[in-house]
């Protein structure tokens, strides 16, 4: 067991037990690991499900990072910022090109760049997809006192720092998450 894991208080063990489908004892390296994706799986379904009546079922997170960002991002940029690889970032573009939402345009200096650009219709519900984050951040912190809000940012970017910089841990996966049908 590693020293991290050592120290996971009985109830959070209990508590990721008791949520799991499975009827086995998990260890507290399984404990972390399945905390982690349920809290990735449930904050995707939110958003998801807030976003349900739009025509496209996934891809909001890449739609919001090319409007925050202050430059027209190459595919190669996007799949830098979504830290995913570039096959990942052509497929999204395909996806969000298909149903109108971005555009690819070549770089007039380097014909081998592709800039993607945001459509009118992209425009259009991005108020709806940043407020949809925003209301997936609010209900998680409205589960946590202020004391309790600190920690757990200064604590997730901790970890989260750990993983950037460590150099075991260079292979990106790809979190496609899709909506299901119930």
């Amino acid at each position: 067991m590693t020293r991290c894991a050592q120290h996971i208080p009985e109830s959070i063990v209990t508590f990721a037990v008791s949520t799991t489908t499975q009827n086995q004892k998990m260890s507290h390296e399984q404990v972390i690991g399945n905390l982690f994706m349920n809290l990735s799986k449930d904050y995707v379904a939110q958003v998801t499900d807030r976003l349900s009546h739009l025509d496209i079922e996934r891809h909001f997170y890449a739609l919001y990072v090319l409007d925050q960002s202050t430059e027209t991002l190459t595919q190669s940029k996007l799949a830098e910022e979504l830290q995913v690889d570039k096959v990942a970032v052509v497929r999204l573009v395909d996806y969000l090109t298909e149903a109108g939402y971005v555009r690819r345009q070549v770089d007039k200096q380097d014909r081998r760049k592709q800039h993607v650009m945001l459509l009118p219709k992209a425009e259009e519900v991005l108020p709806e997809i940043r407020e949809a984050f925003s209301e997936a951040n609010q209900s998680i912190l409205n589960v946590l006192d202020e004391s309790e809000r600190k920690d757990f940012i200064r604590l997730a970017a901790k970890i989260r720092g750990f993983y950037e910089e460590n150099p075991m841990n260079h292979v990106k996966v790809n979190m496609n998450y899709k909506r299901v049908k119930a």
